[in-house]
């Protein structure tokens, strides 16, 4: 394989990955104007945001095993024309119904991104070297839910909400492009000889069972569960409790997700000197309290905007340094099947992620209590398994495996 450039890698699969968070962030604004259009309830449309994460879900469950015989590359360019396909078809809907089938099609399609980043990363390195690497992705990445509402609400304003799922395809297109010419295969030949995608069952048993996967990836599951559930509902709150308008609430989402990118970032340099475990726990523990904080305080005397944002901040923060380091840990001791530990750990993360923002939508009531109490629950699990099995820290090498 010719030399990886790492900020090249870093572009390619940080567009992959942001396939995701733009197909759920840059429409979120339109959702009142979606229900309006279907005619649909606000808690029927956003059943448009759990049907994408069961695509997602089911979608890495396939790409990370297959990935490991084939080759990232071809898995991404199957994976990326589904999501072209369900774009095109969700702009097209005009039923609900019609809508929930496309953003299915749209999910399955964009799960390669998170899947073969993370795989790919593993591929090449280890250690504090991958987490860097994960870390830079994901800025790229948070810039796309930033960046997403704000677009989506600017496109808003110039057309319709359709709109919105045509770029979803020009961008699918771009980023397909960019994979093809600019990013080398990183799954060497000889492991795709050994790999059996059958044996995906097997393999998936043995890291629900291990002790150097499970107890990271289900803090990063439980966490993605609350996360979720703030991306489901968090457009009905700001837009119809506190009276943002869709503007408004994209500049409110952009600035959490700002939160997030620091995080990331913060995660990946405090690994020198605290360890990956630590700071994991330490941020799952802020994630938590600052959304228990939240609800308790909207129980008792309401929470206004400002301390809403606050919160929610910190809370998005934390969630930021959650990611990347749960990821790099969950991967650590798996590089043999780097493909389906990839997948395993994202299924889990948008399986509950679907559940969250399945929940928002069943318990919607026009409070912004039924979002925050979930949001909760899943942070106070979240921390919880990493608080009580994350183990003693291991230090790792700041080494790093290349292929030439």
């Amino acid at each position: 394989m010719k030399h990886v450039n790492t900020l090249t890698m870093a572009v390619g699969l940080g567009a992959i990955t942001a396939l995701a968070p733009l197909a759920t962030d840059m429409y979120l604004p339109a959702l009142p104007l979606i229900a309006n259009d279907l005619a649909a309830s606000d808690g029927e449309i956003s059943y448009s945001v759990m049907t994408f994460f069961a695509g997602f879900t089911i979608g890495q469950l396939f790409y990370g095993p297959i990935s490991d015989k084939t080759g990232r590359k071809p898995m991404v360019y199957v994976a990326v024309a589904l999501f072209i396909l369900g774009s095109l078809g969700t702009m097209l809907s005009q039923s609900v119904e019609a809508m929930l089938v496309w953003r299915l099609i749209q999910g399955l399609g964009g799960s390669v991104g998170m899947v073969t980043s993370m795989a790919m990363v593993r591929d090449l390195y280890t250690g504090q070297t991958a987490a860097k690497l994960l870390a830079i992705i994901m800025m790229i990445t948070g810039l796309a839910p930033i960046i997403a509402p704000i677009v989506g609400s600017l496109i808003l304003l110039v057309s319709g909400w359709r709109a919105i799922f045509a770029f979803f395809a020009i961008f699918g297109l771009f980023s397909l492009a960019y994979i093809r010419f600019a990013v080398p295969e990183t799954r060497m030949a000889e492991l795709r000889q050994h790999s059996r995608p059958g044996h995906a069952v097997i393999h998936y048993a043995r890291l629900l069972t291990s002790s150097h996967f499970i107890p990271f990836a289900g803090t990063l599951a439980l966490a993605q569960g609350g996360f979720f559930a703030y991306v489901g509902g968090s457009s009905a709150v700001f837009i119809n409790l506190k009276g943002l308008s869709p503007q408004m609430f994209s500049l409110a989402f952009g600035v959490n997700a700002i939160g997030m990118a620091i995080g990331a970032q913060g995660g990946a340099r405090l690994i020198g000197p605290l360890g990956a475990r630590n700071v994991a726990r330490i941020a799952a523990s802020a994630y938590a309290l600052s959304l228990i904080a939240l609800l308790g305080i909207e129980l008792t005397i309401g929470a206004n905007l400002w301390v809403m944002m606050v919160l929610f901040f910190i809370a998005m923060t934390a969630m930021g340094a959650i990611l990347t380091n749960c990821n790099m840990l969950a991967m650590e001791a798996h590089g043999q099947i780097a493909g389906v530990a990839a997948a395993l750990a994202g299924a889990l993360g948008f399986g509950l992620g679907a559940v969250g923002s399945g929940l928002v939508s069943a318990f919607a009531d026009g409070t912004a209590v039924p979002l925050l109490a979930i949001m909760a629950a899943f942070a106070t699990l979240a921390a919880l398994v990493a608080l009580t099995s994350f183990g003693s820290e291991v230090v790792h090498p700041m080494a790093h495996r290349q292929h030439q």
